[in-house]
């Protein structure tokens, strides 16, 4: 990549000249067009790019962003990894730092949010776990003309809100996984509630499809883990309740839930067909692939950095929802 230098010694002119002619800034100096139309031509020959941290620099900007993060997913759900995979990627592509911090209360959050943030960074991405008692700070920090951008899970719609937020349908997954199940044939299907969201979109399928479903075979779940799956399908299992079809909550729950039905001598898929939620590394090894709604956790990050570089040049940029997906594999069949 050529440098102002390289194209001033190759056109023969100062390197001052150069540097007025690719930034626009000419001020009071002349040039013909005839010598504007060569350095261009010559700096697209040549491939040149500007140097970010001076182009930085000259604008005030310290081409760096800060990521807070309050963990979320069970351990083997990659969540939080996908999401820090898809900010630092895309940063990296803009040339653009990185300040991480994580964080698991409102105080640490807050603590986090001293005077020297924003003379360290351009801007705020906030991620993970929802937490509604920042809120406020984070309307103070763009106040303070820090812009921020919030991945949070679990949060209520941001659509309408003045902060932009990049939110992920958890609704969406279950109501995936349970239509996929029903139109593979399954009508007695139990779930593992664990999330109100993911619960709702598992009745929403059923009534779109005109099938009831038995509210005997919602089973309430404390967690998202593999021992909640353990103890969900013991506790459905020993209702002695009929069902061809298991929509759990997430892949560990799933994981765990399949393995007890094969100890007790109940395939998968052939007698009872089995989803899960996250799409994670967990699902491609569990004993019968599993099929799961993903995450879009590293799409929502990129799109979460573009969000934030909207603000930071001033323009405006609005919450977005982003839809999950279905990844089929054995275990539905």
């Amino acid at each position: 990549m050529a440098s102002l230098k390289k194209i001033a010694k190759e056109l023969n002119v100062s390197y001052t000249l150069i540097s007025k002619v690719l930034s626009g800034k000419m001020g009071t100096t002349g040039v013909s067009a005839a010598m504007r139309a060569a350095i261009i031509q010559k700096a697209l020959e040549l491939n040149y790019k500007p140097n970010r941290l001076a182009v930085a620099l000259k604008a005030g900007r310290k081409d760096a962003v800060a990521v807070f993060l309050h963990e979320m997913g069970v351990s083997g759900s990659a969540i939080s990894e996908k999401l820090l995979r898809g900010i630092s990627t895309q940063l990296a592509r803009q040339g653009l730092r990185m300040h991480l911090r994580f964080f698991m209360t409102d105080g640490e959050f807050f603590a986090a949010c001293d005077e020297r943030l924003k003379h360290d960074v351009d801007g705020l991405i906030i991620g993970g776990v929802f937490h509604p008692g920042i809120l406020k700070k984070l309307a103070e920090l763009e106040n303070q003309s820090l812009p921020c951008v919030s991945i949070f899970s679990g949060s209520p719609d941001f659509t309408k809100s003045p902060l932009s937020n990049v939110h992920i349908d958890w609704q969406h997954q279950t109501y995936l996984t349970t239509g996929h199940l029903i139109k593979n044939g399954c009508r007695k299907l139990a779930c593992f509630c664990t999330m109100a969201d993911r619960t709702a979109g598992f009745i929403k399928a059923h009534e779109e499809h005109g099938i009831p479903y038995d509210k005997q075979l919602l089973i309430p779940s404390q967690g998202f883990y593999l021992e909640d799956g353990l103890e969900n399908i013991k506790a459905l299992l020993d209702s002695k309740l009929p069902f061809d079809g298991l929509v759990c909550q997430s892949d560990a729950q799933a994981v765990e839930a399949i393995n007890e039905l094969f100890r007790r001598g109940i395939p998968v898929p052939e007698k009872v067909k089995v989803t899960g939620v996250d799409d994670s590394p967990l699902a491609e090894s569990c004993i019968v692939p599993l099929t799961s709604a993903t995450t879009e956790m590293e799409y929502a990050a990129s799109k979460a950095v573009e969000m934030l570089l909207e603000k930071i040049e001033g323009r405006p940029s609005a919450s977005i929802v982003i839809k999950p997906l279905l990844v089929v594999r054995q275990s539905s069949g």
